[in-house]
């Protein structure tokens, strides 16, 4: 009998994640990775904020378990959520989020 090994079992299929959108500076970036990192070290970032107030990898986008959450990675700054600092956010529609006065807002519709 022969095998097909190009075809993973039904039970390791994983779902394409929602599409998820940032907008920033009237730009619109799709988040298409597991981690999408925010900051100001060029070659090692996904957005770029040119601002000595933002850490070289400030936060990141992350994809786990089927949800998006905003992740700061450590930042000196922090990341804003409503006036709050947050270290782990479950991303939602249009939720909107600060890295030092950097305003990044957040779209599962691409419109």
């Amino acid at each position: 009998m022969q095998q097909h090994g190009s075809v993973p079992p039904p039970q390791s299929f994983v779902p394409a994640p929602p599409p998820l959108f940032l907008d920033y500076a009237g730009k619109r970036y799709a988040i298409t990775v597991p981690r999408f990192v925010i900051g100001r070290e060029r070659g090692a970032c996904h957005l770029l904020l040119q601002d000595p107030n933002v850490s070289r990898q400030h936060a990141a986008i992350e994809f786990v378990q089927g949800y998006y959450f905003m992740v700061d990675l450590g930042s000196r700054n922090g990341v804003g959520y409503n006036g709050h600092r947050v270290r782990k956010k479950q991303i939602v529609e249009g939720d909107k989020f600060e890295i030092s006065g950097h305003a990044i807002a957040f779209s599962f519709r691409n419109v």
